[in-house]
């Protein structure tokens, strides 16, 4: 019998296993029990590590964000070839914060934006690190292999949906998992409650995506329920409410509707169970008082939909133990980086939501005595050019990305910070980065420290065994 036959006959022996075991407080015909989500991926989780709870957390930064004025040379020689460059896009060298770092060669050195002081002072203080010129490969590239075409390239450069995908899925537009999603499918059966291993704050994305785990939503307030039960939402109706609940619980005459609402109810109770969890494992509120930023705008992160879906992963965080949870993997999402144009008035208010959103999550965190327990990264579809359209820049390649968290190897840049100049063996065109750390070796020291082993990292990215050693975060 050959392995892959065996895989799926051990799988499907853990499903109806699964299906059958009692006391899991759901209605779970074997096809669709939520606990049989989880157990198909039991028979390879037995050699991760998912002792204690740890939490991946993804943010993702929709439209590609132009990560060259994020992480900006200041030693005299870089800021000349950054500012010769990039023209109007230069941030003045005046509003930057120094960042500590030791390995990037004699002379070098590197500030950040004043918008972005909170995200300094965490990687001052070690629990924020850069990891340079990251992005989508296939496999190790060099520019001439680039220049030259063909075979290697990723699918459909510089295209939004495409490269959004590739960075979320390691495929273009249309894959059917992503990696976070993957990481689910092998660690999901360590959780009571398998349907909250992947948690989306940020609406349907394809990284949370599994082969056996499915995203559950949440909104900005907690579980998504459904639109009219406990409310008069029908011309004021006092009754309508319960008419609906009636509804949803009839059985139905063919097997279809018995399963739809065998369906719904599920929901309805896992919401139930998870609104229960969240009010009894509270979180401080957002703060209400406006943040005034640098350039004189203000803020206010009770107001912020990207501090809003913080501090909804925060609750559920929180909520874990008392659930039983020990491995979860978040998205949240925040729009507006395609800065073709307007990109110095619009980038300082973005820089600024980031840092500020991300900064109260950490210390929400480590006030609950969990801010070692959970890693946040960021991510973008793209970075961008380093020369200037005239307002802005445009779609890129490579990017400079942030990894945060108590548990973090910080006050390091990891991977080789290219030369911010055109020219350079990292260029591909317009100040294109040709990337020198994968997506994939990014992921895989987020999967190693979540529990994952090598094999089941292969598994998760698939292309692993092409490059070599990864950033080295933990």
């Amino acid at each position: 019998m050959n392995a892959s036959r065996r895989e799926f006959l051990r799988a499907g022996s853990g499903l109806l296993a699964a299906a059958s075991r009692p006391g899991l407080g759901f209605h779970a015909p074997m096809a669709l029990g939520l606990a049989g989500l989880g157990a198909m991926a039991a028979q390879s989780a037995h050699a991760a590590d998912t002792s204690g709870y740890k939490a991946l957390v993804c943010l993702f930064m929709a439209g590609g964000s132009d990560q060259h004025n994020w992480i900006v040379p200041t030693d005299a020689t870089g800021y000349a070839d950054y500012a010769r460059v990039r023209q109007e896009l230069a941030w003045p060298r005046g509003q930057l914060l120094p960042i500590t770092s030791s390995h990037q060669g004699s002379g070098r050195s590197f500030g950040m934006p004043l918008e972005l002081q909170p995200l300094q002072a965490l990687y001052e203080a070690g629990q924020c690190a850069v990891v340079a010129n990251v992005g989508p490969l296939e496999q190790p590239l060099t520019q001439a292999q680039y220049l030259a075409g063909g075979a290697g390239l990723p699918s459909k450069l510089f295209s939004h949906n495409d490269q959004q995908s590739m960075w979320q899925a390691l495929a273009p537009e249309g894959a059917p998992s992503g990696w976070g999603g993957r990481m689910g499918d092998l660690l999901a059966s360590a959780n009571p409650h398998p349907v909250f291993t992947a948690v989306s704050a940020a609406g349907n994305a394809v990284f949370l995506s599994g082969s056996s785990v499915i995203p559950y939503r949440v909104g900005l307030d907690g579980p998504l329920a459904i639109r009219g039960l406990g409310e008069p939402w029908l011309h004021g109706s006092s009754t309508a409410a319960a008419a609906l609940a009636r509804v949803l619980k009839m059985e139905g005459d063919t097997l279809y509707q018995a399963e739809v609402r065998r369906t719904v109810q599920r929901s309805l109770e896992t919401a139930a169970a998870l609104q229960a969890a969240l009010q009894a494992s509270p979180v401080p509120a957002l703060p209400t008082a406006p943040l005034t930023l640098p350039g004189g705008a203000r803020i206010v992160l009770a107001g912020d939909p990207l501090a809003k879906q913080l501090r909804v992963v925060a609750q559920m965080i929180a909520a874990a133990p008392r659930m039983g949870m020990r491995r979860q993997v978040f998205m949240v999402q925040l729009g507006g980086f395609d800065s073709h144009s307007h990109q110095m008035h619009d980038q300082p208010l973005l820089m600024a939501r980031v840092a500020q959103s991300a900064a109260w999550f950490h210390g929400t965190l480590a006030g609950l005595g969990m801010g070692s327990n959970v890693t946040l990264f960021t991510a973008s579809d793209f970075g961008r050019t380093l020369v200037s359209n005239g307002d802005g820049s445009d779609h890129g390649w490579g990017s400079h990305h942030l990894v945060l968290g108590g548990a973090v190897r910080g006050r390091t840049i990891q991977g080789r910070f290219p030369v911010t100049a055109l020219g350079t063996a990292d260029d591909v065109g317009s100040g294109r980065l040709l990337p020198t750390t994968s997506v994939t070796q990014l992921a895989a020291s987020l999967g190693a420290w979540i529990g994952l082993g090598t094999d089941e990292l292969r598994t998760v990215l698939p292309t692993l065994g092409r490059f070599g050693a990864g950033p080295v975060l933990f």
